[in-house]
């Protein structure tokens, strides 16, 4: 029975084990994309030469992107009379703007999000050292939802590029994207080298928002992970027949070895950054063999550990990306209602109004698909507490179950948010507010240009 029982749970951490290594290689996917578009680190092993091309190149690219900006902001500043233009300008320039800010963002701070997301699948790894069932079926979920929005916005911002770029219709050798260079774009070459820096910018753009978005998607997925194996394990605290009653030291092992992969050589093999002191993920404070050996207040202590790493990995999150999802929050307020004006101005003209659809639905399905995922984890963690309650522990109490369960109710009754600078939390109220302000400004518009017509 207890070999049954052992090879059970060790079929089970296996499966954990492999699911976590294909959210892994997605990071990686991401982190890959950003290093072919300049905006991430080559590996410390790279020789002296390449390090120095590659700087060369993301530099390059950060000064086309920022070009494009520029061009685009004197457009809206010397066509301030025309509202028409001053929208349709406006709606690539907030694009853009939040990209900039995005990558700038990342260039910065690359090292301590390569730490963030090495301690997160880390985490996972021991919350999975000790199954209850379930862990792989949850797993599993949110790598097909990540595997989804990945492939999903890949093709949604592909079509974008395409749009943006081919499907609009253009006029006397105009550009695809209204900008005020210091040169006549019409004639050759200058046509040419505008065209070059239209198309950089935007293919670069929605490359790196897509890399750096779907980064921050994949941490929230397994910050949900984190939060449901959690809720299961503390409702089978009581439980008698438990998972990880007998050791299985292989698989242990394996775990042992995925961390150490996962810390020092993992972040700079995976993630193309050399790796500090920090970086190591290092291993949790408890025994393993004395939570198998032991009975409800050690499994209880082990939850509420886990619960501590996770507050901790997003503070650490909000910290790092808030600010940036602020900012996107800004964004999208005004993609939406400037894409739905336009929108408005261009029916019957068939190339335009295919360019800001698909404009306007990557613009909501992105700040949809963050938001759902905020209101996810508050509704996640707001059930830690019914699940401890749910956990038998009026079976076994005792002074220092109750003094356990205690700590752990103080601890679940903060409810995790994910954060967009100090005024927004992630969550589907946010949604609605910003689809709010967004129909007011865009009914503002409509009666200025309304006023204008007259």
């Amino acid at each position: 029975m207890v070999m049954k029982r052992s090879s059970q749970t060790g079929m089970r951490q296996g499966t954990a084990a492999s699911r976590l290594e294909q959210f892994r290689k997605i990071n990686v996917v991401h982190i890959t994309c950003l290093k072919y578009i300049g905006l991430w680190a080559l590996d410390s092993n790279a020789s002296t030469l390449l390090k120095c091309l590659y700087y060369v190149y993301s530099r390059c690219v950060l000064a086309i992107i920022l070009v494009f900006m520029i061009t685009l902001f004197a457009d809206i500043c010397l066509s301030f009379d025309d509202l028409s233009i001053v929208t349709d300008d406006g709606c690539i320039f907030a694009g853009i703007f939040v990209v900039f800010f995005k990558v700038m963002i990342f260039q910065i701070r690359r090292e301590q999000i390569a730490r963030l997301l090495c301690k997160t699948i880390d985490g996972c790894k021991e919350l999975c050292k000790f199954p209850v069932g379930g862990e792989d079926k949850i797993l599993g979920k949110y790598l097909l939802l990540s595997r989804v929005s990945m492939y999903g916005f890949s093709v949604l911002g592909f079509f974008l590029v395409i749009a943006l770029l081919f499907l609009v219709p253009v006029e006397n050798g105009e550009l695809p994207v209204r900008a005020r260079y210091p040169f006549d774009t019409t004639v050759y070459p200058w046509h040419g080298i505008g065209f070059f820096v239209e198309a950089c910018a935007v293919s670069v753009g929605m490359a790196a928002i897509i890399g750096m978005d779907s980064l921050n998607t994949n941490l929230c997925n397994l910050f949900l992970v984190k939060l449901e194996i959690l809720n299961a394990h503390f409702e089978s605290c009581g439980n008698d027949d438990r998972h990880d009653d007998a050791t299985t030291p292989d698989v242990d092992k394996r775990d042992g070895d995925s961390s150490n992969a996962g810390g020092r050589n993992g972040v700079e093999t995976c993630y193309g950054i050399f790796p500090t002191a920090e970086a190591s993920c290092g291993k949790d404070n408890y025994d393993p063999d004395a939570i198998r050996r032991g009975g409800f207040a050690e499994r209880l202590g082990r939850s509420i550990r886990n619960h501590q790493r996770l507050l901790a990995i997003i503070d650490d999150f909000n910290e790092l990306f808030s600010v940036g999802m602020f900012v996107q929050m800004l964004s999208s307020t005004t993609m939406i209602c400037l894409t739905g004006f336009q929108a408005t101005l261009v029916i019957g003209q068939s190339s335009n109004t295919c360019k800001f659809s698909i404009y306007l639905m990557a613009a909501l399905s992105q700040l949809f698909y963050i938001c759902w995922q905020g209101n996810e984890v508050m509704y996640q963690s707001a059930s830690l507490t019914q699940s401890q309650w749910l956990s038998k522990w009026d079976d076994e109490f005792s002074t220092k179950i109750g003094r356990l369960l205690i700590l752990s109710i103080i601890f679940s009754r903060r409810t995790i948010n994910l954060k967009a600078g100090v005024f927004y939390v992630l969550s589907m109220r946010t949604f609605i507010t910003i689809l709010k302000g967004s129909y007011s400004f865009f009914a503002l518009l409509n009666t200025m240009h309304s006023e204008v017509d007259q």
